[in-house]
């Protein structure tokens, strides 16, 4: 690949949108000049701080990570379904859909339905997937208006977060409870059989804020095809103060979804619907009495379980049941410290465990539950020997039962000639640990059966970037230059699954190198107008054959933007731009590469009806032409893509 920008169609679909972005920002200007300048100075001032990079908190321009916040006015400017939408303003990321109920979420490169690169945390808890890696994304059931915010590091992460953060860590922190005081309804209908509820009452009593909040989501998927997915989920959370600087959080939530999938182009995986359940149970103390010296003490657990039953035809046509259940279970334990030893020094230490376990008479043919045991060991230490250096040294050791023995370091050196700028240069070293399918699958068939041993892929990150505030705060920019080694790649032998090779098994085998410019940017110039916009320019080679699909997974550029206005009080008007270029998505190994054409444009008009209430008009994808993810000649069959839209309405009472 080489690093361009290039196709008439990526032309034509900027234009469409910097076009409509003059017209925007024109009608504006004068009926906003007098209050393009009007906001307070420390509303510009206000430093963004990030709790992700080291598990420290820290203005993002001390943090040694490239991190992108998306805020409570982000996400109300976005009037997104999911997040999945919203995350297509990250730079970097490539979305996509293996159908209307399954986004592909991966950050660069090496997307497939099961993305296994990327860590989804939700106030801490990994919802990655034992038995076949990755997060479920549409069985998530989470509300947007429950979110407080979302940290996005751009980057390996692996010492602060364990395997598995390998790309790019997505970091959900929903809101306290005191903040979602009250009931809110928000209810919304469009074309594509698009039905949404939300439902959510808070209170508090003497020494506790509580939130409970129901959730449906209903939709037809794409046009077409038989995807349509109904979705409900009830979440709570408590947090009660035990002591003065004590408190203990408790968060319980469980989800129960049907979706269609029409399957591959074989009669053994025909059109269908299946279920999945999700429930959980996630408990957080934290001791901050002492503000030097604070302590954190976590356990979840959860389970999914998948219902998926049907009968296929076999080569001469003979029906047969299939069963493809699975469930999986995860207990986490986490223990957490963060001291400040002088005033130039602070550490954040901890330890935790975990034990994955799987069944599925599909993937473990003949094996009852299977088991991974994790144990882990994680520090950061920050050094400021002066105001304008600051030196970040942390790693995580980690053994399991599949890969043994693991370290993972950091190390990271920040700059800053002054209050607005910094350099950065970070090091570091992260995992992918396989999961349990890859590591011991032996499916009924006998068609894949996994030897064992499998190494962890490994990535080896290179980068230098700068922060920068510019015009007193109003513009504030982002940039990295990035090389990372991958190796070990895990091979994933799709070709047996969609019957065009007998058998296979995973395999490590090959490697690539990835490496690329990456920048952000946001833009306040007033009270009414808010632009973000993000360019990743990326090249990937391999010498090794085994990594073609790899390497032809990234693709040479992805560009993002977004513009927010508000003509006068009560109306605001968001336009979201997202395109990519060619590429060829690892699971889908004879169809052609594919790109985002004329790329992804959603509109928006919100207006507020009283202090109370807001209706909102949707137009998504109005751009649309050709098809989403996988194309004509595929394997899979295509989503063909189409403008919809849809109205919204929100009350609080």
């Amino acid at each position: 690949m080489v690093w361009s920008l290039k196709g008439s169609d990526a032309i034509s679909g900027m234009a469409v949108l910097v076009g409509l972005g003059v017209l925007m920002a024109g009608a504006c200007l004068p009926a906003a000049a007098d209050e393009l300048f009007a906001l307070e100075q420390d509303y510009f001032m206000d430093l963004p701080v990030a709790l992700t990079a080291t598990r420290l908190q820290q203005p993002l321009i001390e943090a040694p990570a490239s991190v992108t916040v998306i805020d409570r006015q982000w996400l109300e400017r976005s009037q997104a379904r999911s997040l999945a939408e919203v995350l297509r303003m990250v730079p970097g990321f490539l979305v996509g859909g293996e159908n209307g109920n399954r986004p592909i979420i991966t950050y660069h490169g090496l997307g497939e339905q099961f993305v296994r690169q990327l860590q989804v945390l939700v106030d801490g808890r990994s919802i990655y997937t034992p038995t076949n890696g990755g997060a479920q994304w549409g069985s998530l059931g989470l509300s947007p208006d429950d979110i407080e915010r979302i940290e996005i590091i751009r980057g390996p992460n692996s010492a602060a977060y364990g395997s598995n953060s390998f790309f790019a860590i997505v970091n959900i922190l929903t809101r306290h409870p005191a903040e979602t005081q009250g009931r809110q309804l928000v209810t919304r209908l469009g074309s594509q059989g698009v039905r949404d509820l939300w439902i959510r009452h808070g209170g508090t009593t003497p020494r506790a804020a509580y939130r409970l909040t129901y959730h449906h989501q209903e939709d037809d998927g794409f046009r077409g095809k038989q995807d349509q997915r109904r979705l409900d989920a009830v979440d709570t959370r408590l947090d009660w103060t035990l002591l003065p600087g004590v408190t203990l959080t408790s968060h319980l939530g469980a989800t129960q979804g049907q979706k269609g999938s029409d399957g591959a182009a074989s009669r053994m995986n025909p059109p269908r619907t299946f279920e999945r359940q999700t429930e959980y149970v996630h408990l957080e103390l934290h001791n901050s009495r002492d503000p030097d010296a604070t302590y954190r003490l976590q356990y979840y657990y959860q389970h999914n379980d998948l219902t998926d039953e049907y009968i296929a035809l076999d080569l001469q046509g003979n029906p047969f049941d299939t069963n493809r259940n699975s469930r999986s279970r995860r207990h986490d334990l986490e223990a957490e410290s963060h001291l400040k030893i002088s005033r130039a020094t602070r550490m954040v230490w901890g330890v935790g465990a975990r034990l994955d376990s799987s069944e599925s008479p599909y993937f473990f043919d003949g094996l009852d539950w299977v088991h991974n045991r994790l144990y882990r060991v994680f520090a950061n230490l920050e050094w400021s020997p002066d105001p304008r250096w600051l030196l970040n040294l942390g790693g995580m050791y980690e053994h399991n039962d599949i890969t043994g023995d693991d370290l993972m370091p950091r190390a990271a050196l920040v700059y800053m000639p002054d209050e607005s700028h910094s350099f950065r240069l970070v090091v570091s070293r992260a995992i992918r640990t396989p999961s349990l399918a890859e590591e011991k699958v032996r499916t009924a068939d006998g068609a894949i059966a996994s030897g064992g041993g499998l190494a962890p892929e490994v990535i080896r990150s290179l980068e230098m970037g700068h922060h920068g505030h510019w015009a007193g705060g109003r513009l504030v920019t982002d940039i990295k230059l990035f090389r990372n080694k991958l190796e070990d790649l895990i091979q994933i032998p799709y070709k047996v699954l969609y019957g065009i090779e007998p058998e296979g098994e995973f395999v490590n085998a090959g490697g690539m190198i990835l490496q690329g410019v990456e920048t952000q940017v946001t833009y306040r110039p007033g009270s009414r107008v808010w632009l973000h916009g993000g360019l990743s320019l990326l090249s990937s080679r391999s010498s090794d054959r085994e990594a073609r699909l790899q390497v032809e997974s990234v693709p040479a550029h992805i560009v993002n933007l977004a513009l927010s206005f508000a003509p006068s009080e009560p109306w605001l008007m968001t336009a979201e731009y997202y395109h990519y270029d060619s590429v060829r998505w690892i699971d889908d190994p004879t169809g052609p590469t594919t790109d985002a054409g004329d790329g992804f444009l959603d509109l928006h008009v919100r207006r507020d009806l009283g202090s109370q209430a807001q209706a909102a008009l949707s137009l998504t994808d109005v751009l649309a032409r050709g098809y989403d993810t996988r194309s004509q000649g595929s394997l899979v069959k295509p989503n063909r893509r189409s403008t919809e839209v849809y109205v919204s309405l929100r009350v609080d009472f």
